[in-house]
């Protein structure tokens, strides 16, 4: 048994320490300053904390793999690509491409429920009556968190 210092999971660790400093790099950027009114920002939290938050778990995440991969005695081939799942990597990427191309005009709840639905059909799924209602509920939860306009509406006393 031939064990392979460059497993996938070493190469995912590097990937991810790359995308996480790529982030930090373009967050001054990138992320818009909030306006300010009577020279104070009209933003409650700063715009930032998000992508550093997200470059952080990049960050970490590919440490840690690095870390731990690096002296793995355990043989981690390579996976080997079928046919079957090159079209399920195509499709993805595809049905990915479409969802940020329909988000801009159907927004958000609509291209969510058109993402899920179809790549769980795609997938497998044969229960349709369990992905049609997460299809449903889960972009709407999310709309519902993150929506400012639908807090306002609510009295939290």
């Amino acid at each position: 048994m031939k064990l392979n210092k460059f497993s996938p999971n070493l190469l995912s660790g590097i990937i991810s320490i790359i995308f996480g400093l790529f982030i930090y790099y373009k967050i001054p950027s990138e992320v818009e300053k909030p306006v300010l009114i009577f020279g104070q920002s009209s933003s409650e939290i700063n715009p930032q904390i998000v992508p550093t938050i997200i470059a952080s778990m990049f960050l970490i995440f590919g440490l840690y793999t690095v870390f731990y991969e690096k002296d793995s005695k355990i043989s981690n081939n390579w996976p080997n690509v079928t046919k079957n799942l090159f079209i399920n990597i195509s499709t993805t990427i595809f049905c990915l491409i479409l969802y940020s191309i329909l988000f801009q005009h159907l927004g958000f709840v609509i291209s969510s429920v058109l993402l899920i639905l179809s790549l769980g059909t795609f997938m497998g799924n044969v229960n349709f009556k369990y992905i049609g209602l997460i299809s449903i509920l889960f972009p709407l939860s999310i709309f519902f968190i993150f929506d400012r306009n639908s807090l306002n509406n609510y009295e939290f006393n």
